[in-house]
């Protein structure tokens, strides 16, 4: 153990590790173990409480089982956590450490997907009058609430930004972990000898391809959509195939979809086993189609074991994949006929001994194993830190969540509350009723202070009678910001964040941004080629660049079920490194600002997809592009090759292209009246004949 602060640390510590179902087979579980053990080898006394445990008790750990009699998951585990409190309060813990979301936690170990970012936006909004949804719901805000104190190791930079996103976590309670492999789960010294023994016991051979499926969960692992997988495959190769399945969950649907699909006798279900690493020793192709998976051990696992992988990016440790090239990741949102595509793809290609090896080197790195030291180090360090501390730190009771990143807090001259935040005073950029936008320095370094003072029922009404639904504050760029960064979008960076509750007519927020330094509104880099169009080699590369970024975001952005509603030129900046005086893909990086009416649902609407492409046409009108430039776009937007596209979605284009038209005639006319041009577009009016 190393000191914090220059103090030594506790030689013996006395701990309760809270979990409400034990079972060997559980990642969590494993995890839980894990740290469990690595804690009692530090010397530190723990106590165990748990409402449910199956398998072995370890040696020498008092494991309180705590019953519950209730039908309902999480009518279970209120009851566990009803009782729970009395054993705490009975016993003086030096910290408390929960493996699942409940209240009362001084430490949470961060394996779950946030809840209200990834489980409540599946289902309707009546879901929200459930008792389970309160239940869920009320648990994890008392983890993660900024009107608390409980502090978070995370396995995954990805989830931490979703619960930020949606509670406002200050940066300062999270700790990430680092990946959480078992080196006692690693492929024997013979894996070639295991492999041969575990493919005679499952009566695989050679010339067949043998796919595992690995997990307990099956739903949201996504065991339907690897079956359907299998039954995708070209006859002559699923005749060849078989997928074995390992883990503990409910069967029955899943063997129903098998017959239904005519494979039932190529799926075989093992139910839960400890010699996973000889099962993946023995396998061709591991399958992890999840739907959600804040990480996926077994995703690691597969590397250690030289076993290829093929998952989609919601899994947190699918970027490990992408690193170790040992794999396919299918990029969000799902599509199972590119799951079938890559299936195929994968089972033909020659590159499957090179991600072996790629595999095994990169599961060679000793850090990938360090979770439980890492784990119970930050245990002791909070333990240290909690008797070192004068006071004891009191949760906040007001209603206003307030998210201040640490480096511009510690950049004000004035204490960091929302009063204080929303009368910061600063360059004014624009100014409307109700908004406010002022450019801040601090320490060289630029930001954008956004306040919102509520727009009035007179201005929510006028938006409901379009069927438009109010932007009430900074919420949407908030929640905007988040989104596109988890597609990988370059956008804003939030530096502060808050909001108020209550009146919708009165609401006030604000948001602060990083300024992006060194670029320029994609609209006025582009004015250029009206009179002076790109012809060097370098310029038309650039050109293509520009057009090919614009479409890949249009895509995903859409595909991901957001809409911008001011998707025009001006609201891209490019941004070009200081060094970079000529045109460089490599140094160029292309960012979508002004979020503050995006709209996110489960699947954006055609009709949003069309204004959003619509009002990208129409700013590029008098920009000279080609049709080759414009089909460019089309094919990379759709992902299809273009002859598809001219003939099944011709009508899409149509509305695109009318739509654009019937803008550029409007704003021509405003020109020609003196009007100015609409604040939401901002751009030059060049008149010309629409060719």
């Amino acid at each position: 153990m190393s000191p914090l602060n220059g103090n030594t640390l506790p030689t013996k510590m006395k701990l309760a590790f809270c979990l409400f179902k034990y079972f060997p087979y559980s990642g969590l579980s494993r995890d839980f173990m894990r740290i469990l053990e690595q804690a009692r080898n530090n010397g530190h006394e723990t106590d165990v409480y748990v409402s449910d445990w199956q398998g072995p008790k370890p040696d020498g750990i008092p494991i309180t089982v705590i019953q519950t009699y209730r039908w309902m998951n999480h009518a279970q585990n209120a009851a566990y956590y009803r009782q729970l409190k009395k054993y705490l309060k009975k016993n003086q813990y030096d910290a408390v450490i929960g493996f699942n979301k409940m209240p009362g936690m001084d430490i949470y170990y961060g394996a779950d997907f946030c809840y209200i970012g990834r489980a409540v936006p599946r289902y309707s909004r009546l879901y929200r009058l459930t008792p389970r949804f309160h239940h869920f719901f009320t648990f994890e805000r008392a983890v993660f609430s900024t009107q608390r104190s409980t502090r978070i190791l995370s396995l995954s930079e990805r989830e931490k930004g979703v619960y930020q996103q949606f509670y406002g976590t200050p940066e300062n309670r999270f700790h990430i972990l680092p990946p959480t492999l078992d080196a006692h789960r690693r492929v024997p010294s013979n894996p070639q000898k295991v492999r041969n023994e575990m493919r005679a016991e499952f009566g695989i051979r050679d010339d067949q391809f043998l796919l595992l499926f690995v997990g307990s969960g099956f739903k949201t692992k996504g065991l339907d959509r690897a079956i359907q997988a299998l039954s995708a495959l070209p006859k002559h190769m699923r005749k060849r195939a078989e997928l074995i399945i390992v883990g503990q969950d409910s069967e029955a649907f899943y063997q129903r979809l098998a017959k239904k699909l005519k494979i039932q006798t190529q799926i075989r279900f093992l139910g839960g086993r400890s010699d996973i690493p000889e099962i993946l020793a023995a396998g061709d192709l591991l399958l992890h189609p999840a739907y959600s998976e804040n990480t996926g051990t077994i995703l690691l696992e597969a590397l250690t074991a030289g076993l290829p992988v093929l998952t989609t990016d919601v899994c947190g440790y699918a970027h490990h994949i992408k690193d170790a090239r040992a794999g396919m990741v299918l990029r969000s949102p799902f599509n199972q006929e590119t799951l079938d595509c890559r299936l195929e793809e994968m089972l033909n290609t020659t590159l499957h001994d090179q991600w072996s090896e790629n595999g095994r080197r990169y599961a060679a790195n000793p850090d990938l194993y360090k979770m439980p030291e890492t784990a119970v180090h930050l245990i002791e360090q909070w333990c240290e830190s909690k008797q070192t501390t004068t006071t004891t730190p009191v949760e906040s009771t007001d209603d206003i969540s307030l998210y201040v990143r640490d480096d511009f807090k510690h950049g004000l001259t004035v204490e960091p509350t929302f009063d204080n935040l929303m009368s910061i005073t600063g360059e004014v950029f624009r100014e409307a009723p109700g908004r406010r936008t002022v450019r801040l320095t601090q320490d060289g370094r630029g930001f954008f202070l956004k306040t919102h003072t509520g727009v009035g029922w007179q201005e929510i009404m006028k938006n409901l009678l379009y069927f438009r639904l109010p932007v009430l504050g900074a919420m949407n760029e908030w929640h905007g910001v988040h989104h596109l960064q988890r597609l990988g979008i370059d956008t804003l960076r939030i530096a502060g964040y808050s909001t108020t509750r209550g009146n919708p007519a009165t609401r006030r927020s604000f948001i602060v941004t990083d300024e992006i330094a060194n670029s320029i509104s994609l609209e006025d880099f582009c004015a250029r080629w009206t009179d002076d169009q790109p012809l060097s080699k370098e310029e038309i590369r650039f050109k293509r660049w520009l057009i090919m970024r614009l479409a890949q975001i249009s895509r995903d952005m859409h595909n991901s079920g957001a809409n911008h509603r001011d998707f025009y030129l001006c609201h891209f900046l490019l941004q070009r490194s200081n060094n970079c005086e000529s045109l460089s893909v490599e140094h160029s990086n292309l960012f979508l600002i002004d979020l503050h009416r995006m709209q996110i649902r489960r699947r954006t609407p055609t009709r949003w997809a069309v204004k959003d492409i619509s009002g990208l046409r129409y700013s590029s009108m008098d920009l000279g592009l080609s049709k080759k430039d414009i089909f460019r776009f089309m094919r990379i937007y759709r992902s299809k090759p273009l002859r598809q596209i001219l003939g099944k979605e011709n009508f899409f284009w149509r509305r695109v292209e009318s739509r654009a038209q019937n803008l550029y005639k409007a704003e021509n006319r405003r020109a020609m009246l003196g009007a100015p041009p609409k604040p939401a577009v901002q751009r030059s009016v060049r008149p010309r004949s629409i060719q």
